[in-house]
Parts: C-alpha cells; structure tokens; sequence
C-alpha cells in the first residue's frame, strides 16, 4: 500500500507481512504449535474437531470474508492471511488449526502481563477467536487454557479496552470455560484457573458499559448452567459467585445508606445506578442452573428485604423479581431441596407487625414461597395452611390499607396453590381436620377485631368458597351466614363485596344449603324477618352443577304461588305489589338454566311430569320461553362439552362431580324425550313472531342432534 499512515492497522499493512506472523502458528514449537505436533495426532484433533457443528461457522466466517464496513476489513485480511498460511503448510481449515494460527497472532499483538502492542491486531483475532473456540474440542481447550488466559489477560483488566473487544474477550473465555473440567475447576484463584477468569467476567458484570455488562453476565449465566459432571447441585465456582454478587449489593447498599445520612443531595439518585447493576448480577447468579447456593441464603435474604424497603419503586419491585427468580428455579425437583432453607429464611426476617413499607414485599415473598412449596409437597404445605392462616390473618388489624390488602392477598393465595384436589375428592381423617381448621379461622375473619378489613375479608371469604368447592357445605355455613345477615342490613356498606361472596357460595355449596341457611322468605314471611328477594339475580348469575329436583320442590311452587296472586288480581289495573310478583315470576324461571347446567340428577328429576310441565309453560307463557328454551338447550350442550373435554374423569369429577359416562347417560335419558319436546317446540316456534324465534330455533338443534345420535346408537 502507498500510504501506510497506521502500519498498527492491519488493514494498511501488506498481507504478506500479516500471513507471517500467522505462519508462526506453526512454527513456535515452545507453545505447542499445531505443526509441530505429531502427524496422526494432528488428524486425531482435526477430526474431533470436525464432529462439531461447522455449519454455523462457515457461514460466519463467509459474512467475514465479505466486509462492508471498514472495521470488519481488518478482520477479514487477518481472516484471509491465516488461511492463506494453513493452505501454504497444508494444514486443512479445521478451527484446531484456525486456533493455532490465531493464538500466533495474539502473542504478537499482546504481550502479557498487560501490554497491548497493537490493539488493531489483537480486536480482529480476538473476535475471530470468539467464533472458533466453541467448535475446538474440549480437551484442546484445557490444555490450551493458560496460555489463552495469560493473552486474553490484559484486554479484562485494561480500562482503555473498548467495547466490542471486551465483548469478544468475554466470548472467549465462556467458551473456555464451558470447556473445563472439575479438576480445572479446583483449581485456586491464585492461580491460572478458571476460577480466575470468573473473577474477571465478575468485575465486568458491574461494567458502566452496558453492553458489556450485559455481555459478562450472560457469560457467568451459561457458566453456571453448565456444571461440569459432578455429584454436587451447585457448581463449583457458585459459591464465589454468589459472594461477589452478595458483596457488591451489600456494599453499594452501603454506600448509598451513608450518602443519605450525610445529607450529600440527590446521594440516592447517584447510587441507584450501582444498585441496580448489582442486583442484576444477584439475578444472573440466581437464576442459573441449581439457583442461589444453599449456604448464601440468608444474608441474601436480608440485603434484599432491605432494598425492598426503598422509596424506589423500580428497586423494589428489582428485589422481589430477586425472590422471584429464587422460587421459581427452586420449582424442579433438584433445587427444590434448598426451599425448606429459604422459605425458613424468610419467616426468621418477619418484620415488626406496623412496618408499612417492609411487610408487603415480605408478605408477598411468602405467598410465592408456598406457592412453589405447594407444587413440590403438595400434602406437607397444606398441612401448614392453618399455622400460616393464622400468622397472616393478624396483619388484617393493621391501620395500613396496604398491610391489610397485602395480608388479604396472601391469603387467598393460599387458598388458591395450596388446597390440592385430592383433599376435596378424597380427603383423609388428617385432610377432614385441617379443612376445619381453616374454616374456623375464615369465620374468626368476621369478628369485630378484624372490622376495618372487612372489605379485604371478603375477598378471602370468596376464595375460602373457591377452593373447598362442595366441601363448603356444611364447612362454610357459618360465614355464609354471617355475611347474609350483613347484607340484609339496610345501613351495611359493602354489599356488593358481600354478594360476592355469596355468589360463591351458590356455586359451590349450592342453592340447597346456602337457601336453607338464608330463606327467602317470599312465599309467607315469618314475623321479624324480611324477604331476601335481593338473592334471587344471585342465584341466577352462579347457581350451576346442582340438583334440579331442587327447582322443582323450592322454585316452581312459588312461581306458581306469585303467578296466582297476579291471576287473582284479574283484569283490574296492576298495582306495584302486582308487579313485583311478576318479576319475582320472571327471576325464578330466570334461575332455571343454572339449574340445567350440569344438574347431579338428571335421571331423576327430568321426568314426564317436568316435562310436561315445561311444555305447558312454553305454550301458555310466552315471557318465559327464552329462559325455559335456554334452560332445556343447556341440559344438553353441557353435557356435550363434558363429551368433547380432553380431560380424564379423576379431573373431571374434581371439577364438576361427573364423568364422560354420566354425561352419555344424561344424554341417553333427555333423547328418550326429545320427540315430544321437538314436537311442542315447532309447535311453538309457529305461533312466535319471526324476531322472537331465535332462542327456540338453537334449542330445537340441541335436541335434534341427540335425537341422530340415539338413532345411530340403536
């Protein structure tokens, strides 16, 4: 080139002079050069090294050797020069010898310990050492380990280094460090280990460069992941790791903390940068392979706890991810050992019972931690549900809104992961008692001593309802009563949080029990007591999966009682007595396709009587076909999705107290009507106008499609 202004930049440099260095790859025997090794020895490598994936890098050294900005040609002459030189000593291109060459190049442009001759040279090999090293054969890597340490040394521990050749350096020993083995990972830090060069990805991954932050802690994340083989859960290097991450926080915390005191302005503002950073190292740590050692696990439970407490959202919200990340890799079966540890931990940091800023981070980390308790020992966790019950509940006293709503939340998270199936399908003597328990303690929830969180209580009463399903008949009576008597108050407040619970209730006890504890008391009220009419939209919005003889023996008689108040009123104008009654009509065959959705007795209570009863109604009542329609058309479509579920029986039956048989045989039963009702339904369906038919036209689908199933059957 005429004009060599930067002979450093190999780009500027004559080729020739670039393929001589390369060439001394091959001819420093002092560290091993790949042409001074034995002949079959060479073949041996090359051909372990042509069992990897060479695809991949193909490609990339193809890109390479096609520059189009001026940083990637110096890479692509030094690329160019390194082949030119294996073809010349007929070494093929396998990346053991890219590796030989690229190291003979390396020791020219870097000279240990921390004397970088010519930075050019030594950002395009490393990178180009970055793309081979993961395709050379492990074994070469280990013995090859030290003398890559010592060149790649002063690029980590040189401040001038720019990024992208950090990054590439940083590239490098993962790859070499994903290569070793135990034995190299007993190694001392004192010496040329691997345990070293983690110390040196450690202090990039507080890097003010974020890229290169970034790129360390990816580094130590894959590090960690991959253990070398080895009986212990953690990896070897874990346990520094972690102690550097702890100590970084612990001591930026620090910091930060004597800044504040000092009255230095915006001091918290300054260190949250450096907060943030080392707590984005705790999670790398953290979230590997195995999870945060065992024996680092308290003093980082503490540290956290305190940062939680910031008047930093962001911080906040950083520590408890930190928690996060803890239980969730504590989740498989081998980490899952180091939970009893942890979740013991935390409760020895309880905070004092009014610490409105550290009891709702701390209460939250609990509910998680058993969270992750439940899916590994499902029956030992509920166990504990009573202990932890009362443990919680207190905070429901607290004058904080905040400790109240978290106390609350809490607690329906325990209700929600810790009630396994089992104990409602099948409980043992032990499951029966520990039920009991908790339902008392849901029942103490109500007492004046917890009035300020009513509103809080009742979304805990609602999950109560949620996880005992028809357990909570007889179970949860007391609190359905409880809250019935509240909602009837006329001064009460919380009525729509109190319908909620209710409605729950409904749901799974039922509308049998919950009626028998709160009547409605429409037909002939007794003395002192006034109807509950406000219970019927309840029951219409959540009465499912129950008994239809109950609308049978409970509803149709007061339809018909209320409908012949209205008949005996005759033709005179209707006063506003005479139109509650009809409304109250109208709700009751509102009920009706609850009633229909998976009823437990079909066979029994749809019977030729019903029947005929449903038909006459549709024909003599026009206003109330739409709910009868809709009840008739749910009788079958629910037990047709019941049919299509891909579910077992055991999970279905949890759910919803049937089976995929008993589904078939509730449909077998309802197509032995199906005739009769078709025929009244198109009966009706003539005498309605065209934009009321609509309702009717879907129910007459629904039954002429058991009606072709039963003719297939037979």
């Amino acid at each position: 080139m005429a004009d060599n202004s930067n002979p450093g930049n190999f780009a500027n440099r004559p080729k020739e002079e670039v393929k001589a260095a390369a060439q001394k790859g091959g001819q420093n025997s002092t560290t091993g050069g790949f042409a001074s090794m034995d002949p079959d020895k060479q073949r041996e490598i090359a051909s372990q090294g042509a069992m990897a994936d060479l695809t991949s890098l193909k490609e990339k050294l193809d890109k390479i050797r096609s520059p189009k900005l001026q940083n990637q040609r110096e890479t692509a002459v030094v690329l160019s020069a390194v082949e030119d030189t294996l073809k010349d000593q007929k070494h093929d291109t396998t990346p053991t010898a890219y590796l030989a060459a690229l190291l003979a190049l390396l020791s020219q442009a870097i000279v240990p310990p921390d004397n970088i001759v010519n930075k050019d040279l030594a950002t395009s090999v490393v990178y180009l050492l970055a793309l081979i090293i993961p395709h050379v054969p492990a074994a070469l890597l280990r013995s090859k380990f030290p003398q890559i340490l010592a060149s790649l040394g002063p690029t980590l521990t040189n401040h001038d280094v720019e990024a992208p050749f950090l990054r590439s350096s940083i590239g490098c020993l993962e790859s070499l460090l994903l290569a070793q083995d135990s034995t190299a990972w007993a190694l001392s830090q004192t010496q040329i280990s691997p345990r070293r060069a983690v110390a040196g990805l450690l202090a990039l991954a507080s890097d003010h460069r974020p890229k290169v932050r970034k790129r360390a802690q990816d580094a130590i994340a894959q590090v960690l992941r991959h253990p070398p083989p080895s009986p212990a859960l953690d990896h070897p290097v874990a346990d520094m790791c972690a102690e550097t991450a702890l100590n970084t926080l612990s001591d930026t915390l620090a910091a930060s903390s004597t800044k504040k005191r000092k009255g230095k302005d915006h001091a918290q503002e300054q260190h949250q940068p450096g907060l943030i950073h080392a707590l984005q190292l705790v999670k790398t740590v953290a979230s590997a392979s195995g999870g945060w050692p065992s024996q680092k696990i308290e003093p980082l439970c503490e540290v956290l706890l305190g940062v939680s407490r910031s008047n930093n959202e962001y911080l906040a919200m950083a520590a408890l991810e930190v928690f996060e990340i803890m239980f969730t890799g504590m989740a498989d079966q081998c980490s899952s050992l180091k939970l009893p540890r942890l979740m013991e931990a935390v409760s020895e940091l309880k905070p004092s019972h009014n610490d409105s800023q550290l009891l709702p981070p701390w209460i939250a980390v609990l509910s998680r931690g058993y969270d992750v308790s439940a899916q590994i020992s499902p029956e030992e966790t509920f166990h504990k549900l009573p202990a932890l019950f009362e443990m919680v509940s207190q905070y429901l006293s607290s004058a904080s809104h905040e400790i109240r709503v978290s106390a609350s939340e809490c607690l329906i998270s325990f209700l929600v992961n810790c009630v396994p199936d089992t104990v409602i399908t099948n409980p043992s003597v032990v499951d029966e008692k520990v039920l009991e328990k908790l339902a008392r303690a849901a029942e103490d929830l109500l007492s004046i001593k917890y009035q300020s969180a009513w509103m809080e209580v009742f979304h805990v009463e609602a999950a109560l309802c949620d996880a005992l399903r028809w357990r909570a008949s007889p179970l949860a009576r007391n609190v359905v009563a409880a809250i019935g008597e509240l909602r009837a108050s006329v001064s009460f407040n919380g009525k729509k949080e109190a319908d909620s619970v209710l409605g729950k209730a409904i749901m799974s006890m039922g509308p049998e029990a919950v009626l028998e504890i709160l009547p409605l008391n429409l037909r002939m009220p007794q003395h002192g007591q006034g109807g509950k009419a406000w219970l019927l939209p309840l029951l219409r919005d959540n009465v499912i999966n129950t008994n239809l003889a109950h609308f049978r023996s409970e509803f149709i008689p007061l339809s018909e009682a209320m409908y012949q108040r209205v008949i005996d009123h005759g033709d005179n104008e209707k006063t506003m007595e005479i139109k509650i009654f009809e409304t109250i009509v109208q709700q009751i065959w509102a009920l009706f396709p609850g009633y229909c959705n998976l009823p437990l007795d079909l066979g029994n209570a749809f019977d030729q009587d019903f029947a005929e009863l449903v038909s006459n109604l549709l024909y003599a009542q026009p206003n109330l076909r739409a709910d009868i329609c809709r009840g008739l058309q749910t009788l079958v479509d629910s037990d047709r999705e019941i049919l299509a579920v891909e579910l077992s029986d055991e999970e279905i039956q949890s759910r919803s107290r049937t089976t995929k048989a008993m589904a078939q045989a509730n449909l077998d039963h309802l197509a032995t009507f199906a005739g009769n009702l078709l025929a009244v339904l198109f009966n009706v369906y003539s005498q309605t106008l065209p934009q009321y038919r609509g309702h009717i036209l879907q129910c007459i689908n629904a039954y002429l499609s058991i009606t072709k199933e039963q003719v297939n059957h037979l």
